[in-house]
């Protein structure tokens, strides 16, 4: 972030000096977490990848320097990588609801976000017809690190482990600033490149982002000791209450390492590499000449 929602915070194609410092990135991280409830599950997960996401800054940062807005095959070969995340995490989500009737699911798909398929709208406007082929290629050649958290998607198999996903993969796009790279997206690839962005621009972005936090805090509370009194049956839906508060954060945590595995599987150079070093081996040969003329450094011509 999506950009890769790992990449959400990028602001331009190159830095410039107008790029947040990483002290300005972590007062930002902080007020966002502050939109959670105290000791609320929304303040939680922010805490538990709060690690990971100065990493995926810095990792975001490379990407940008490798062409992520400045060259169509980075930026497709990224999206691609995290619509394969993101298809499997609400695939998942609609069919253990539909199945197991998952309560957390359910919640998680209240909120109204699909955006597997406006990935593939944007991935077929990028590769053109054979799009699926072309992701099919792209996890093939994934790092083990990249696909190894694809499997890790497949493999869940509850509603607690898929909404530490969704935290990572929605919430960059949601709250994060994922959907600010809209503009460099269409300036580089065009607006067939953008449906992605649609549900998280526009009016009411605001109150898209308090809603995310406020059904966030009530996926799951910490339970009081003792909180459920004398009845043993309140007792065991307040264990299980606590167990998924603790299992969505431990997996937020793990999938934003995992979404920082797949910015590290994106490896391609960008298009106007190849010319910058003609052009550093041209300076070269032409150093090199002068020098064989002059002698040696501070010899005559």
């Amino acid at each position: 972030m999506q950009p890769p929602p790992a990449a959400a915070a990028a602001d331009d194609a190159v830095p410039h000096a107008a790029d947040p410092t990483e002290a300005q990135q972590a007062l930002a991280f902080d007020k966002t977490t502050e939109k959670g409830a105290e000791k609320g599950l929304f303040r939680a997960c922010m805490a538990s990848i709060r690690s990971a996401h100065v990493s995926a800054n810095r990792l975001r940062a490379a990407l940008v320097l490798s062409g992520l807005f400045t060259d169509r095959k980075v930026y497709r070969e990224a999206i691609a990588l995290f619509y394969l995340a993101t298809d499997a995490l609400e695939k998942k989500i609609a069919a253990l609801h539909e199945t197991e009737g998952d309560e957390i699911c359910g919640k998680l798909l209240s909120l109204g976000y699909r955006f597997g398929p406006l990935y593939e709208r944007d991935l077929l406007h990028l590769y053109g017809r054979g799009w699926r082929a072309a992701v099919e290629a792209v996890a093939a050649g994934a790092t083990d690190g990249a696909g190894a958290y694809l499997r890790a998607i497949e493999d869940m198999a509850s509603g607690a482990e898929l909404a530490g996903a969704a935290f990572c993969l929605w919430g960059a796009l949601v709250i994060g600033g994922g959907a600010a790279a809209g503009p460099r997206v269409e300036s580089l690839c065009g607006k067939g490149a953008c449906h992605l962005f649609g549900p998280v621009t526009g009016p009411g972005r605001g109150e898209r982002k308090k809603r995310f936090v406020a059904l966030w805090d009530g996926l799951a509370v910490p339970c009081e000791s003792g909180s459920g009194g004398n009845d043993g049956a309140g007792k065991d839906n307040d264990n299980d209450n606590d167990e998924s508060f603790d299992r969505i954060v431990a997996a937020s945590k793990d999938c934003m390492q995992g979404n920082n595995e797949l910015i590290v599987s994106v490896r391609r150079n960008p298009w106007w590499l190849k010319y910058v070093a003609s052009v550093g081996v041209a300076v070269v040969a032409f150093g090199l000449s002068c020098l064989h003329r002059g002698g040696g450094p501070g010899g005559k011509p």
